[in-house]
């Protein structure tokens, strides 16, 4: 009874009803066993409440209207969890935001593309109101990456913060590589099992791993970027057939993954599919299963004395990605820190580098190792002439890889050329290029991509190296 007592209350609104949302309410409303807090819901927006589990129950907190939550008198901390559907949502979630810190109101978020598209003028309201941000379900679902760079880690020299930040790719790619299905049919069931929304579109272009990565950028490096500014490629031309040439020919599999690593004064900073080797732990991330690596120069030397074979990281960390459940236990994470009052610097993100130590490196100055795919009409000469094209802007070819594709595969992609070819004259091979620029690949592939021999456009992404 004295311990119920010393509990402290803590009153709550809630803007977001969905997957995130919902997943809240469950734990408030059915879990009340924290010993020295007592979380309370006092008013939710969605924008249709009677369609929501708990509506029947508590039919008096929900609001169709947003303002009723930031604004409400009773409300201590706000949580954003609102899911968007196009830009002009994303500017209005930060305007509540903003109202909410006017109101006096600390507040959490899940919401990584309002952070990434407005993140200094978030900030800077929260300065200006005296007011407290946290963001740890942004990045990574349950993994508690925010909180491990700035407390944690906070004595370290980053050099690289990388991984797969997007369950929902690493899904369908998951599924593509194991069985070989084709990118429709994993994306369909990815659909099926909750992973992936029915416009998948932020996940499979890569603009959600973009949000993340910003916010990870951030935080790592003090580097501000823009959404759009960075190198940034998706997953929706990758083919089965690009798992058999990594498999068979390089030991390899294929993974998205954001990264941004120090390069002498800059920041390199993309987003891709990468063809990563089966000795890295990286390759092993099975569904939507979430893996941040980090990389700091304190503790370097000692992690590569006892695991030589991981000198490419320092520290892993591993949960799960995707769903309600995991995203919700981060929010409510950064709620009970802030109800136990616990404060951050709120001029901007905490930060291991101080901004504007590091500029951000040119997306078509990376450097980098290549796996390109072409599917041409098979006709003599051709990979000489490809070759030729690379070697007139100094490229240098690797290798060059061809497999024997059975009748159905090479069925498969003269349906995808949308051509009237038969699939005897369908030539499937990929080249792997040593170091070259973005620049430089971007220019060869656009005069490759002219010639009449050209069925599909050709697929292109890193090789990881060290």
């Amino acid at each position: 009874m004295a311990q119920e007592k010393n509990r402290k209350r803590v009153k709550i609104g809630l803007l977001g009803s969905g997957t995130v949302g919902g997943a809240i309410q469950d734990f408030i409303f059915k879990d009340q066993k924290r010993p020295d807090l007592d979380l309370e819901i006092v008013k939710i927006f969605t924008r249709h409440p009677e369609q929501k589990r708990w509506y029947s129950t508590y039919p008096k907190l929900f609001t169709t209207n947003p303002l009723e939550v930031v604004e409400h008198p009773e409300a201590e901390i706000i949580i954003e969890a609102l899911g968007f559907q196009n830009d002009q949502q994303i500017s209005e979630f930060k305007d509540y935001i903003i109202r909410a810190f006017k109101s006096g109101k600390g507040l959490v978020t899940s919401d990584k593309a309002v952070l990434a598209r407005h993140g200094r003028e978030i900030w800077d309201a929260a300065a200006r109101y005296g007011q407290e941000l946290r963001f740890e379900a942004c990045v990574g679902g349950g993994i508690p990456i925010i909180r491990s760079l700035t407390e944690s880690f906070a004595a370290e020299e980053p050099t690289a913060i990388y991984g797969i930040v997007n369950g929902t790719c690493n899904y369908i790619l998951s599924e593509m590589a194991k069985s070989g299905k084709s990118y429709r049919v994993a994306l369909r069931e990815a659909q099926e099992c909750g992973y992936a929304e029915t416009n998948p579109e932020s996940d499979i272009s890569g603009s959600d791993a973009e949000a993340k990565l910003i916010l990870l950028a951030a935080v790592t490096f003090g580097v501000h970027v823009q959404p759009g500014k960075l190198w940034r490629q998706g997953i929706n031309k990758i083919h089965a057939m690009d798992f058999l040439y990594a498999a068979k020919k390089a030991s390899c599999t294929i993974k998205h993954l954001a990264v941004a690593r120090s390069v002498g004064a800059s920041l390199q900073a993309f987003v891709s599919p990468v063809l990563v080797p089966r000795s890295h732990f990286l390759s092993s991330i099975d569904g939507a299963t979430n893996a941040i690596f980090f990389k700091g120069r304190r503790s370097e030397d000692d992690a590569s004395r006892e695991q030589p074979e991981s000198r490419d990281w320092n520290y892993v960390f591993v949960g799960p990605g995707a769903g309600g459940g995991a995203t919700a236990v981060a929010v409510l994470g950064d709620v009970m820190d802030l109800a136990r009052g616990r404060r951050q610097r709120v001029t901007g993100p905490p930060s291991l580098v101080a901004p504007g130590v590091l500029g951000l490196h040119s997306p078509d100055e990376i450097l980098a190792s290549f796996y390109i795919r072409f599917v041409v009409t098979d006709r003599a000469g051709i990979v000489g002439d490809i070759c030729q094209t690379f070697g007139e802007r100094d490229i240098n070819i690797s290798e060059v890889w061809q497999l024997s594709h059975s009748d159905e595969e090479l069925r498969r992609l003269a349906a995808g050329c949308g051509k009237d070819i038969g699939s005897r004259k369908i030539l499937p091979f990929v080249i792997t290029l040593e170091p070259a620029t973005v620049k430089q690949v971007k220019q060869a592939l656009e005069i490759v991509g002219q010639q009449d021999y050209i069925l599909l456009p050709p697929i292109w992404f890193p090789i990881w190296t060290d």
